[in-house]
């Protein structure tokens, strides 16, 4: 004792100190992994670990939403791929609401197709305008819903039947309108938007006249 510790005890102790302090190091570095921050301010609406699970870096386990902003995932066939792009409208009705229309935007239109069974899809990301709900409602989750996307609109239009158009050239159209006589003339006409049945008319035709299909009269 009167000498001191032994050079040996010293150097003992001193390995024993620095592995504690690695232990600690390595407890303080994995506590810092178990501090989770989320990328966004919402609600945690899922967790798919358990306490004592053993979790990697990449494992994803926690889900965070913001419901303040409700948006729905939204996949469209193929063939409508020219009929949908960032900025159009929409109107929704959930199955569980069946009597509200719910009005948003397409904010998202993915670029790759998505197989889906047997068929292709288009993937949009569509946004709901929470101002267009005509009562507070609280939307879970995981909602079915009948979507409709909104390519142009036109009110207070001139329609005509698309069997009435006749097609001269390109993006030039003429439609059959009956005179007094009751005898067609053939008249050229402005065609605005469209769709598989009606037609609208910008110019060259006004509301009330007659136009023949061919096959039949009818007046819009």
């Amino acid at each position: 004792l009167r000498d001191g510790a032994a050079p040996e005890d010293i150097a003992l102790a001193e390995a024993e100190l620095a592995n504690a302090q690695a232990n600690l190091g390595l407890a303080l570095e994995k506590q810092a992994v178990v501090e989770l921050v989320s990328p966004i301010d919402g609600t945690i609406v899922d967790i798919s670990a358990e306490v004592g699970e053993t979790l990697n870096d990449e494992t994803k386990f926690i889900t965070v939403a913001d419901l303040n902003q409700p948006r729905l995932e939204v996949y469209l066939d193929e063939t409508d791929i020219m009929n949908v792009a960032v900025g159009y409208e929409v109107e929704v009705v959930f199955d569980a609401f069946p009597d509200e229309i719910f009005d948003g935007t397409v904010i998202e239109v993915d670029p790759s197709l998505y197989e889906s069974g047997n068929i292709t899809t288009i993937k949009t990301l569509v946004e709901l305008n929470v101002e267009s709900f005509s009562k507070p409602i609280d939307l879970p989750i995981g909602l079915n819903a009948a979507v409709d996307v909104i390519g142009g609109r036109a009110e207070n239009g001139v329609l005509v039947p698309v069997e009435a158009l006749r097609e001269l050239g390109d993006g030039e159209y003429a439609v059959f309108v009956v005179g007094d006589d009751g005898e067609p003339r053939l008249r050229m006409v402005e065609v605005g938007i469209m769709d598989f049945t009606s037609a609208e008319i910008i110019s060259g035709l006004e509301a009330g006249e007659e136009v023949t299909t061919g096959i039949v009269e009818t007046s819009q």
